[in-house]
C-alpha cells in the first residue's frame, strides 16, 4: 500500500516536471517567434502567414500554461498585428487625418476590427491580472491596454493620459513606439492638455527619437490649436488654427475652418461662423457634406440666422 502511494506520488512528480518542461519549451518558442515577427516587420517582409503562425504559437502557449501572463500578452500582441491587415495603421497621416474625430470614426465600421480590438484589450488585461510583478513585456502590454481603453471609450481622455502618459519609452518594442505616441497625442489633444501637447511635440524633436511620428511647424500649430479648443481657450485656439490654414483645402485647413466656425457659434457670433463655412464649402466644390448639417445645427440653435445655401438640396447632393 505504502509502495503504491509512493509510486503514485513519483508519477505525479514526473508528470509535473514534464508539464513544466513542455510549458517552458512553448515559452521559448513563442519568444523566438515574436522576435522573428518583429524583424520581419522592420524589413517590411511581414506576411499574413507569419502573423497566423505567431498567433497559433501564442495560443498554444496559453493553453499549456494558462496562468502565465506573458502567454496572454503574446496573444494580444499577435492580434495587434492583425490590425495592419485590416487597414488600420497608427502612423503620422492617420493621426493628422483623424485629430478632432472620434476613435471609432478612425477604426471605421469593420466588425472584425471591433472584435480584434476588444480581444487585444481583454488578453492584455488578463496578462496584467495574472502578473504578480512586472514581466519582460510590461510596458508593451501597457501600450496594448492603452489601445484597448481608447477604443472602449469608457474612461475620459484625461484619465487615460494620466494612467498611460508616463510609460518608459526606452522599454517599448520598436513596432509599438509609434502606436504609443499616436495614442498619447490623440488623447492628450482631446483632454485639452496644452502643456502635454507641448511636451509631446518636444519629444518628437529629440535627436534620440528615431522612430515614430514627427510634426511639421504647421501641424504643430494645428495640434496646439485643437488642444486649446478642447481646453475652451478659444482665443488661443483661433490664433493657432488660423496659422495652420492654407489655400490648400486639405484636412488641416478644413478642420481648422470648421473649428473656427464652431468657436464663433459658441461666442454668439454664429452668422460669422456660417459665412465662413459657406465660403469654404462653395469654393471647395461642396465636397464636405457635413458642413450643411453643421450650418443647419447652428440655425436651429440660434433662430434668425441666414444662409445662401439651399440646405435641402445640399443634403441630397
Amino acid at each position: 500500500m505504502v509502495l503504491a502511494l509512493s509510486l503514485s506520488a513519483l508519477g505525479f512528480t514526473y508528470r509535473k516536471e514534464i508539464y513544466f518542461l513542455f510549458a517552458k519549451d512553448q515559452s521559448v518558442r513563442a519568444e523566438k517567434t515574436k522576435e522573428k515577427t518583429i524583424e520581419l516587420w522592420k524589413s517590411g517582409n511581414l506576411k499574413e502567414k507569419d502573423i497566423e503562425d505567431f498567433q497559433s504559437i501564442a495560443t498554444t502557449y496559453s493553453e499549456k500554461d494558462p496562468t502565465d501572463p506573458i502567454a496572454f500578452h503574446l496573444i494580444a500582441r499577435s492580434l495587434y498585428w492583425n490590425l495592419n491587415r485590416l487597414g488600420i495603421q497608427f502612423d503620422h497621416d492617420s493621426l493628422i487625418l483623424h485629430l478632432g474625430s472620434s476613435f471609432r470614426e478612425f477604426i471605421g465600421s469593420s466588425v472584425l476590427a471591433e472584435s480584434t480590438l476588444d480581444s487585444i484589450f481583454w488578453n492584455a488585461r488578463t496578462a496584467e491580472a495574472y502578473s504578480s510583478s512586472q514581466f519582460s513585456d510590461w510596458e508593451n502590454n501597457r501600450v496594448l491596454l492603452f489601445l484597448g481603453e481608447t477604443h472602449r471609450g469608457v474612461k475620459r481622455p484625461q484619465v487615460l493620459v494620466g494612467e498611460y502618459g508616463n510609460l518608459d519609452r526606452s522599454k517599448l518594442s520598436l513596432e509599438l513606439q509609434s502606436v504609443y505616441i499616436w495614442l498619447l497625442t490623440f488623447n492628450t489633444m482631446l483632454a485639452g492638455d496644452a502643456a502635454g501637447l507641448d511636451h509631446l511635440i518636444t519629444i518628437t524633436k529629440d535627436p534620440n527619437y528615431k522612430i515614430g511620428i514627427h510634426f511639421s511647424p504647421r501641424e504643430e500649430n494645428f495640434l496646439r490649436g485643437l488642444g486649446k479648443y478642447y481646453k475652451k481657450d478659444y482665443v488661443g485656439a483661433l490664433s493657432l488654427l488660423r496659422q495652420a490654414k492654407t489655400n490648400n483645402p486639405d484636412r488641416i485647413t478644413e478642420t481648422s475652418i470648421i473649428t473656427e466656425a464652431t468657436i464663433f457659434h459658441l461666442q454668439n457670433l454664429s452668422q460669422k461662423g456660417i459665412d465662413l463655412l459657406e465660403e469654404f464649402y462653395l469654393s471647395n466644390g461642396k465636397k464636405n457634406t457635413d458642413i450643411p448639417i453643421l450650418i443647419t445645427k447652428f440655425m436651429k440653435e440660434k433662430p434668425g440666422l441666414k444662409t445662401k445655401l439651399d440646405l435641402t438640396l445640399d443634403k441630397k447632393e
